[in-house]
């Protein structure tokens, strides 16, 4: 699911313009009054309609803004998408998806949907989808809506982050201090602009990287390399101006990047300036409030930071209200699929050429890769092969080829053939795919984009271990 980009404060009905309402797809065959209730009582008007040919007809004869389409138990609405997308393209589309088979979702945004919502959904993630639609596109069919929430590439389908989504939704709710901790390029940044853009008020969001030399990190954050005023009628007020990257955060926030790598004169400023919330604004000396919200990305052991003295304990206090811990790729296979897909469709834009697509076992193959340089590694491969591969659908060789494989290249003997690695490969994802469905195959072959007996062929071919399968049905 794509973090919506900002969430309503009042009754969900006021976002909709003019009493537009929003129009639900059931699944091929399946009604799932559920989903339609629950809409209903968040105060949403809501028609339905049964399948595709039904939906056309409504989309046709009135105005919707939002249609939402339920993709959980198969894909048979993927064909839907793409036909919304092409009779109705002023429509904003999202899809309700199951986070346990992420390769659908990874389709339904191949084909053209905005947003997906994992089910069950929170109330909360259909209110801030509806506010988006809102912010973004004013409800306007003249506008468009080809531009969507998915933008930011925060997807949150896999467990680890949906705990996370929970600890933004809960700090957005405040204005303390947030610090964001995890590996780099790991998506920290998306997480504190997550909990910027869904808190209230929303002003800027001001970057910092404390990575640059003292006096130019002074002057760029405060302004001014100068100590507060220990004298007068300003006595011990820190200093700033209005240009500083401080000021300029004034009712928004300032996220710092590097906070360890500021000096400790840097780190003291900063922790009188969020302790006093007051300065003196040097461009006209006069005290002035201050509101801004501290963020701070740190790596996962902060202990280390603190106890060699890189982090003053003070600071940290101040800018760690709430802490968020955003998890590895590695520990986020459910999302791999989505990210690769998302990081694809954008590589095509930036070099101009024809969308293409990934075969279900090249994002297979992808969500079994380590990844340890996380988003900046998965975007470096996506943009490789968009670059090398000259047919429209990517396959797992291609990934073979181009991926950067971490760990294998000792165990692989010089000159061996690609038919060979893409062997080993194939069968160190399928047990890896098997042990994460803990051996039931039906969902491994799910998850693999192939058939039950397909897979068993494979698992012969393969020689891969036979206690990785369950019991057969």
């Amino acid at each position: 699911m794509s973090l919506p980009s900002t969430i309503v404060g009042g009754p969900v009905e006021s976002v909709i313009d003019g009493g537009a309402p929003i129009l639900y797809v059931h699944a091929a065959g399946r009604e799932r009054a559920a989903v339609r209730d629950r809409l209903v009582r968040m105060g949403l008007p809501v028609n339905a309609a049964v399948d595709l040919a039904d939906a056309g007809r409504m989309l046709t004869e009135r105005r919707f803004v939002l249609c939402l389409l339920d993709l959980v138990e198969d894909r048979a609405g993927i064909t839907a998408i793409r036909v919304l997308r092409t009779q109705h393209p002023a429509v904003h589309i999202a899809g309700l998806v199951d986070p346990a088979n992420p390769v659908i979702a990874a389709e339904a945004l191949h084909a053209g949907v905005a947003d997906l919502l994992p089910w069950p959904f929170d109330e909360r993630d259909i209110a801030a989808l509806v506010a988006n639609v809102r912010d973004r596109h004013a409800f306007d069919p003249a506008k468009g809506l080809a531009r969507s929430a998915s933008e930011s590439a925060l997807f949150v389908q896999s467990p680890a982050m949906r705990h996370v989504m929970e600890l933004v939704r809960d700090a957005a709710a405040l204005r303390s201090g947030v610090v964001v901790c995890g590996e780099p390029d790991s998506g920290r940044e998306l997480v504190a602009r997550a909990v910027h853009t869904l808190g209230t008020p929303a002003g800027p969001f001001v970057i910092l990287d404390c990575a640059m030399s003292p006096p130019d990190l002074e002057r760029e954050l405060f302004g001014t390399t100068g100590a507060r005023d220990e004298t007068g009628r300003h006595a011990a007020l820190e200093r700033v101006a209005a240009a500083s990257a401080f000021y300029r955060a004034q009712h928004g926030t300032l996220y710092l990047t590097n906070l360890i790598e500021a000096p400790a004169r840097v780190q003291a400023r900063l922790s009188r300036l969020w302790r006093d919330r007051e300065a003196v604004l040097t461009d006209r000396e006069v005290t002035v409030d201050l509101d801004v919200r501290p963020m701070a990305a740190l790596d996962a052991d902060v202990a280390a930071s603190l106890a060699d003295g890189r982090l003053r304990r003070d600071l940290f206090e101040r800018v760690s209200h709430v802490r968020i811990d955003v998890p590895a790729l590695r520990r986020r296979r459910e999302d791999l699929p989505l990210l690769a897909v998302y990081f694809l469709r954008h590589c095509c834009e930036r070099h101009d050429v024809p969308v293409k697509s990934f075969s279900r076992s090249a994002l297979a193959l992808l969500a079994a890769l380590p990844w340890h340089g996380n988003g900046r590694e998965l975007r470096g491969l996506v943009d490789t092969l968009v670059r090398a591969v000259r047919r429209p659908v990517i396959q797992l060789e291609d990934v073979l080829e181009h991926a950067r494989l971490d760990g294998l290249a000792a165990r692989i003997d010089e000159g061996i053939s690609l038919k060979d690695a893409k062997a080993r490969f194939e069968r160190e994802c399928i047990s890896a795919v098997l042990l994460r469905h803990h051996g039931r195959v039906g969902e491994a072959a799910k998850a693999l984009g192939i058939q039950r007996t397909n897979l068993y062929r494979k698992v012969r071919q393969l020689k891969v271990a036979r206690s990785l399968l369950g019991p057969r049905k």
